[in-house]
Formats: C-alpha cells, sequence, structure tokens
C-alpha cells in the first residue's frame, strides 16, 4: 500500500505501518454517533460490511484546517497521537477512561483534559496522565514536589513545572563538587597518592552512572598513580565531558509546556509506577486489555534488543488503545525523567497495527 507520511519526529519508536487513510467522519454525523454508542467495528459491518484497519495515519491529503498535526489517529477519530509525548481525545473520552482508572483497584493515575485542539475537524484536549494524590505518587516513589496531581490549580501545576525545570538544568552535585576537588588538587603540585585515588573512584562511579559500563572502561585510565598529575588534567577533561552530555540529555526536560508525569527508563517499571499492578499481573499478555490494564509482550523467540515489553493502557477507542508508556533505552544519560514517557496508539488485536505486531517490527528494526 503506498501512503504519504507527515515529516518525521524525533522518537524512540520506529515508523508505524500503513492504516488505510480514511478520514474520520464529521462529528455531527449520524456514523460518528453510532461510533460513540456501539463501537467502530459495528458500524463499520453495518454501513459497509467490509472490515477496516483500526487506526489511520494521516497523508499530505490531511484537512488542511487542522490546527493541530499528528502522526496516528484512532479509526473514530476520537483519538490522535502527535509526535513523541501529546496525545489528545475526546473530552467525554478522557473523563470516561479516567474514571475507569479511578474505579480500578490500586491504579495511581487519573487523567485530565488539557489545551483544546481541530484534529481532522473535531475538537480535541491533551490527554494529561496525573497522579491521583500526592500519597500515589509517594507511593510510585515519585517526587511530589515535581509531579502532577489530581484537581491541582493551573497556578500550582505551572509552579511546579518551573522548578522542576531549574532543578534539571543544574548540574548533579556530583559532578560539581568532583570538578572543584579536582582544581584544587591539581593547583597543589604532586597531590597524595590517597587523594588521587579518591578522585579516581569517585570519576569511575559518575562514568558508570551517567555514561555506562562501555565510556567508562574506554576513557577512564585505569592507573591513575601512574602519573597523578597527568591523571588530574584527564580527570578534569572527563568531568566536563560528562557535564556536557548530562546537559544534553537534559534538554528535552527543560523545554516542555506540559508538567508530565516522571517515568523511569525501563518499560516494566513504567507500568508499575502508573498502574501499581503487582508484577505477576503485568506479565498477562491480553488480546484486549481494559483501561487500568496493560499491554505485554514476550519477545525472547525473536531476535533484537528487548526480550518483552509492556505499555499500560490509559485510554480505549473502540479497539484502538492509547497508552503511557516508557522504553529502556540504553543510550540515554538520565534514569528517570518527564522526557522518557511517550504515548502510542495500537489498533485491533491480529493486524499489523496492533501491539503484538508493532513491537515485534521495532525489537526486530534494533529500536529499543
Amino acid at each position: 500500500m503506498m501512503y504519504a507520511r507527515l515529516p518525521q519526529r524525533q522518537s524512540p519508536i520506529p515508523e508505524r505501518a500503513a492504516g488505510t487513510g480514511r478520514r474520520p467522519s464529521d462529528p455531527t454525523s449520524r456514523p460518528a454517533t453510532l461510533q460513540r454508542s456501539i463501537g467502530n467495528a459495528a458500524v463499520t459491518r453495518a454501513l459497509t460490511g467490509t472490515p477496516v484497519q483500526r487506526y489511520t495515519e494521516p497523508g499530505a491529503d490531511r484537512d488542511a484546517a487542522d490546527t493541530a498535526s499528528y502522526d496516528r489517529l484512532s479509526q473514530n477519530g476520537m483519538i490522535a497521537v502527535s509526535g513523541r509525548q501529546e496525545a489528545y481525545a475526546d473530552a467525554e473520552l478522557i473523563a470516561g477512561a479516567s474514571g475507569v482508572l479511578a474505579a480500578s483497584a490500586g491504579v495511581r493515575i487519573r487523567l485530565e483534559a488539557g489545551r483544546s485542539v481541530v484534529i481532522a475537524g473535531r475538537m480535541l484536549h491533551r490527554v494529561l496522565p496525573v497522579f491521583a494524590s500526592t500519597a500515589a505518587a509517594e507511593a510510585a516513589r515519585a517526587n511530589s514536589e515535581h509531579e502532577p496531581i489530581a484537581g491541582e490549580s493551573a497556578e500550582v501545576r505551572g509552579a511546579k513545572l518551573d522548578s522542576y525545570r531549574q532543578s534539571v538544568v543544574q548540574l548533579p552535585t556530583a559532578i560539581g563538587l568532583l570538578l572543584q576537588d579536582v582544581a584544587r588538587l591539581a593547583g597543589k603540585g604532586r597531590p597524595s597518592d590517597a587523594n588521587v585515588n579518591g578522585v579516581h573512584q569517585r570519576l569511575l562511579a559518575l562514568a558508570m552512572e551517567n555514561q555506562g559500563a562501555e565510556w567508562a572502561a574506554e576513557n577512564v585510565p585505569l592507573n591513575p598513580l601512574l602519573d597523578p598529575v597527568e591523571y588530574l588534567k584527564t580527570a578534569g577533561q572527563l568531568i566536563g565531558a560528562i557535564a556536557i552530555e548530562y546537559a544534553g540529555s537534559r534538554e528535552p526536560e527543560s523545554v516542555m509546556q506540559d508538567l508530565l508525569i516522571t517515568m523511569p527508563n525501563d518499560c516494566q517499571a513504567a507500568a508499575q509506577r502508573l498502574l501499581g499492578t503487582r508484577m505477576g499481573e503485568l506479565q498477562q499478555a491480553r488480546a484486549e486489555p481494559a483501561v487500568g490494564q496493560n499491554h505485554y509482550v514476550n519477545l525472547s523467540d525473536a531476535p533484537g534488543r528487548w526480550n518483552n515489553h509492556f505499555g499500560a493502557v490509559i485510554m480505549r477507542d473502540g479497539d484502538d488503545t492509547l497508552t503511557f508508556e516508557a522504553a529502556a533505552d540504553s543510550t540515554s544519560r538520565i534514569s528517570n525523567g518527564k522526557s522518557l514517557g511517550y504515548f502510542a496508539l495500537y489498533g485491533k488485536h491480529g493486524t499489523p497495527q496492533s501491539f503484538d505486531e508493532d513491537l515485534r517490527r521495532q525489537n526486530a528494526a534494533g529500536n529499543g
């Protein structure tokens, strides 16, 4: 199938499979009303008698009046995903999904409707996952001072976002203190072996934590006492390199416009944070997970970078599911961050657009 695509965006996930290209119906039309009440599959059978893909991917011919571009649109037109961190949905759908999350035992999040946009002629609202309460955020081991909590005012949410931005652009204390100590020792002639060894151990831990074991092995000298003065010069350069890469990795954190939930750099831990579900329950593969449950696929039988993947389901539109999830990314310099979470829209189980098929394509492509 030939189809047009929008300009590519930065994303941890590869291109999606092509949809049908069908335009969603006008929100005032009878099919749209039927879709709201009985679901798209029944409408399709009633009107055409033929199966369709569960979500569409817009091409260059999309409605010029749209005020927001999008990468995926649910077949009913009620959910749209734009880029990596923006999802939009019908206001009633958001409220309904949040009610389901509230009624699901142990689930820590709710959904709020943010700014509105017009997509394919329909008014949709920004989907904002938030923690149900301060206690829920703390149970998820998240810092409630920087997390969105249900019911907060716009002023409180804005102050939290400003505080978070300020915190992430600052270098970690460990980097600054180590750089100060290296500069102090380098200005005193030949330092003692004990001081140099102390710097070495701290630098090695810093490199391992922020850059990874491979980078540390390739760049941090093995024997700091071979030439302590030269080692301190090298240490200063390495600390500078770590600081620069740290700042680059945090840039997405400092420019975001909405306060998002901080997500771990791990898909299973991300689902656990949002849903509060016991690990054994997370690993149940469901063909049609409900809101408040999760998608799960075991990828150990296929070559790739992932052994499995989890995606917390926060909304459904017919057979389409919207998830808020994170993917384990070995190239990321941060272990927890608001830019690590992303929205994804998946189609009906058993189709090329399903969670299983989509993740298997990603895994085969090496995008883990």
